[in-house]
């Protein structure tokens, strides 16, 4: 009798062997590696464009700070441009998320959820004034591509802030009054307040700052308050 041995394929529950061709070092596999070096690079970036600036850092020195060798900056980056835009959108994600921890527990009034927010983003520049000249200074001065990001930072505020106002007033109150230049327009003194602050070594009381930056918004909704015919001229 012929006996005809059938193979029955069963699934491999084994975990995949990995690629021959990526070497372990310590355990760490060459994307993790990379991905640390960068992060090195960024953290080294942030110290010398904080404390230098951008124009006077140079590749070396970032390297140095990172405890690395030039050759590993090539590795992640292009450029010292290419380098600001990384560690500029690292410190605007943190920055962002700050800020909408803090509204998480604000009181819900038209000034209870403004105040925690300025007082974040007033928080992050003074704690660490390395964030503030990267973020209000150099952001400004490499070119119009960069500045852009400086923009995009500040109506993604507007935008908050004009989803605020649209709940707080409805729009047959303002009619005469554009959201979308009044938002860009507060964020806009919040941030130049900001940077005089800071040029000024912080030296005015943080709780005065705040509300200094706060009584434009105290007078906007009295005015609001009063209805139509409040914010119409004589």
């Amino acid at each position: 009798m012929l006996h005809v041995k059938i193979a029955i394929p069963m699934e491999n529950t084994a975990s995949p062997l990995p690629s021959p061709n990526k070497r372990r070092y310590g355990g760490v596999l060459p994307e993790e590696r990379q991905r640390q070096r960068r992060e090195k690079l960024i953290e080294g970036a942030i110290e010398m464009f904080g404390t230098k600036g951008f124009h006077a850092s140079t590749v070396r020195e970032v390297c140095v700070a990172a405890h690395l060798t030039e050759r590993y900056f090539y590795e992640s980056f292009r450029s010292m441009r290419e380098l600001f835009q990384a560690v500029y959108g690292q410190l605007r994600e943190e920055l962002m998320a700050r800020t909408l921890q803090s509204l998480q527990k604000a009181p819900l009034t038209p000034l209870g959820m403004l105040e925690p927010a300025i007082r974040v983003f007033l928080d992050f520049i003074r704690e660490d004034p390395r964030h503030g000249r990267i973020m209000l200074v150099d952001a400004l001065s490499i070119d119009a591509e960069v500045a852009q990001l400086s923009n995009e930072t500040a109506r993604d505020y507007a935008d908050l802030l004009k989803l605020h106002l649209q709940r707080l007033v409805p729009a047959d109150r303002i009619p005469d009054v554009d959201l979308n230049l009044l938002a860009d327009g507060l964020i806009g003194m919040n941030v130049l307040l900001a940077a005089r602050w800071m040029h000024d070594g912080f030296a005015t009381p943080i709780d005065k700052v705040v509300a200094t930056n706060l009584l434009p918004y105290q007078g906007m909704f009295s005015l609001m308050e009063s209805g139509p015919t409040g914010l119409s001229g004589p």
